[in-house]
């Protein structure tokens, strides 16, 4: 967004998630849906009702599994708008996603955060191996090969 996040970077998981939060913008809470969840960054989803980006806003954002809200000031890193023809686009049928770095909260929900963030990912990445091991062991048994 050419702010002094072009040089941040990522360096840990990113996990998928679908959880409540809400954003302040010009004093007025909006409910969103935040799709996208790292330790130190979320990118939310809503219906697209106009206007331009919110560089800064405060959020309130739900940690799954966990049931305790965070806040966190967050500075827009990108927005894009594409069309949905679903009910989440709204009455235009276009939604507005937005991720946002989370440059101030409490040390306490950074450290709740960034704990969900690991566990869920490495619950990820186990389902995910065990997966690929039982297509593998499938592959090499013999037993699938049958002669006519």
């Amino acid at each position: 967004m050419g702010t002094s996040t072009d040089s941040w970077r990522r360096s840990g998981p990113r996990i998928d998630i679908e959880t409540m939060c809400w954003e302040i913008v010009n004093g007025k809470e909006q409910s969103t849906v935040a799709v996208d969840l790292s330790s130190m960054g979320v990118r939310i989803s809503r219906p697209y009702t106009g206007g331009g980006t919110v560089r800064e806003t405060q959020l309130e954002l739900e940690i799954p599994e966990i049931d305790e809200l965070m806040w966190a000031k967050g500075e827009a890193t990108f927005d894009s708008i594409v069309q949905d023809t679903t009910p989440a686009g709204g009455p235009l049928s276009l939604v507005r996603k937005t991720g946002y770095r989370l440059v101030a909260a409490a040390q306490r929900d950074f450290s709740r955060l960034r704990e969900y963030v690991m566990e869920a990912d490495r619950l990820r990445r186990r389902r995910w191996y065990n997966e690929a091991r039982q297509l593998v062991a499938r592959s090499t048994n013999p037993a699938r090969f049958v002669t006519l």
